[in-house]
């Protein structure tokens, strides 16, 4: 039998792809436009073969996801600011508003949370979740994360 700490860990998991479904489902794209869009997001543009790299897909890969993007107005494609010969691929003000206010609520429970934790236990979580994160990557062979505990 799994400890707590597993079987809470499964159903982070969990939740959390229902939330990627969920977001996906309000957007209507598939989980790879998603994770591009996601990545965008952060960034705020990306080239098309920044965008490639970020998500382990092919150049002609990506620009399928970026036409599929910018058919359903997530996303514009716009003159590199420094290269006029390159594209880049920046998210649509409106769909990021959408995804931040279906993920604010989260954000904010989080953030309130931690901010009422001891700065111990803080250290405690942060600990275990730099370990955990260094798992998955050792499992998915991209090595751990520098620093981590775990390698």
């Amino acid at each position: 039998m799994p400890s707590p700490l597993v079987t809470k860990l499964r159903e982070v998991t969990a939740v959390s792809r229902r939330m990627e479904r969920h977001l996906a489902t309000a957007l209507d794209v598939n989980a790879t436009d998603l994770f591009a869009m996601e990545h965008l997001s952060r960034l705020g543009s990306s080239t098309p073969s920044e965008l490639a790299a970020e998500l382990g897909v092919t150049s002609s890969a990506a620009t399928f996801i970026v036409d599929r993007l910018a058919a359903q107005g997530h996303v514009s494609r716009e003159r590199h600011p420094a290269d006029r010969r390159k594209t880049v691929v920046a998210p649509a003000a409106e769909s990021v508003r959408q995804v931040a206010g279906m993920i604010r609520p989260i954000a904010e429970g989080l953030n309130d949370y931690i901010a009422n934790m001891s700065v111990q236990d803080q250290d405690v979580v942060e600990a275990f979740l730099d370990t955990v994160i260094a798992i998955y990557r050792s499992a998915t062979e991209e090595g751990p994360a520098p620093g981590s505990p775990v390698g």
